[in-house]
């Protein structure tokens, strides 16, 4: 049998010496055994083999890694880190689908200490022409992760991906007009099997929050009588507090005399098991489409933009940072960078300030 040999003895009885590879061996799958009987051998080699195989197509994880690895080890072990396990969820499904991509091409099945800067600026380049350079930079940014935390184990004394000189990209999220999510929620609110998808959007515009967190809301952190709201945002683990304002309350006080018998404000039924459990990509998608095509809204707008928007709007409207991080949960004003654009409605207000206080 495969990576088993006849071994005979001094003493004249006959063994069988299991001896995995050594990159199997050392990543702790399984290790070499000796079987002194025939019987038992055939029982569990197949198994032993199995192991080994399933190890090399990157099906199971490592239980330990070293320097020789295989990239697509290192990334196995990373994903089972408490690094991973401690972002959040919508971050651990991007980490897997890419970092998956990585392991299963031929970058997968370099050994760690074979890595160079110079392979990373082919795998950037071939990155490059086969998708955008936002995808490539993504997907670089991604695999650096796994380096470094390779690097913090001391398996590289440095992360090759780190040397690649990256092109720059202006990142391009379309803001939607308050236009149209009027239109959007409009034609939502029209059908019943469209009116979470309604409410998704609208609670992630009023309240500039993201769609991870509000679909995991739950009727504990409401208090409708109130007429507040408590959210903890899962990414950075800040808690927000904020008003209720109508429509919107009106439409949450309906959506609880649908769906108050269960936790979750906007659940999606699970059919396999007659569950309720929180929306997701797969389930928000569909009807997400359905009511954009419906009411000839562009594809282009995603749910996950709401956020921007409603922080673009602030800062048009002169709200002050202090003021805007209140309502988004960000905890710095580096962070709020990014939205400080320049537009027509923000000159104007600062000049019709700047006027005012001239007046006085």
């Amino acid at each position: 049998m495969k990576y088993t040999k006849q071994v005979k003895l001094k003493d004249g009885t006959t063994v069988h010496r299991f001896v995995p590879p050594d990159e199997v061996r050392k990543a702790g799958v399984v290790k070499s055994q000796t079987f002194k009987d025939g019987r038992s051998a055939r029982y569990e080699v197949p198994r032993l083999i199995e192991a080994v195989e399933a190890y090399r197509r990157g099906e199971i994880k490592a239980g330990t890694v070293g320097p020789t690895s295989k990239i697509k080890h290192i990334i196995n072990y990373y994903l089972t880190s408490t690094q991973f396990v401690s972002l959040a969820t919508s971050s651990q499904l991007k980490y897997e689908i890419e970092l998956a991509k990585v392991a299963l091409s031929n970058l997968g099945e370099m050994p760690l200490n074979r890595l160079t800067a110079r392979i990373c600026n082919d795998v950037y380049e071939a990155w490059v022409r086969t998708h955008t350079v936002a995808k490539a930079n993504e997907r670089a940014r991604l695999f650096s992760v796994v380096l470094n935390y390779a690097r913090s184990l001391d398996l590289i004394n440095d992360n090759p991906m780190g040397k690649v000189k990256k092109i720059k990209h202006e990142p391009y999220t379309p803001i939607w007009t308050q236009a149209q999510v009027e239109l959007f929620l409009t034609t939502a609110f029209t059908k019943f099997e469209w009116r979470n998808v309604g409410l998704l959007v609208m609670m992630c515009y009023e309240w500039a929050q993201r769609p991870t967190d509000i679909c995991h809301l739950q009727w504990t952190n409401l208090d409708l009588v109130k007429s507040k709201v408590k959210i903890k945002q899962s990414k950075r683990g800040a808690e927000v507090e904020m008003p209720i304002e109508e429509p919107l309350l009106s439409l949450l006080k309906d959506q609880e005399e649908t769906y108050g018998f269960q936790k979750l404000v906007i659940p999606n039924y699970r059919v396999t098991d007659r569950a309720y459990v929180p929306l997701n990509p797969m389930a928000i998608g569909p009807k997400l489409r359905e009511v954009k095509e419906a009411c000839g809204l562009p594809e282009e707008l995603k749910i996950g933009h709401l956020r921007k928007t409603a922080i673009t709007e602030f800062v048009s409207a002169g709200v002050d940072s202090t003021g805007i991080m209140q309502v988004t949960g960000h905890k710095n004003l580096s962070s709020l960078n990014p939205y400080m654009k320049h537009t027509y409605e923000g000159a104007k207000t600062a000049q019709a300030s700047r006027k005012g206080y001239k007046n006085e």
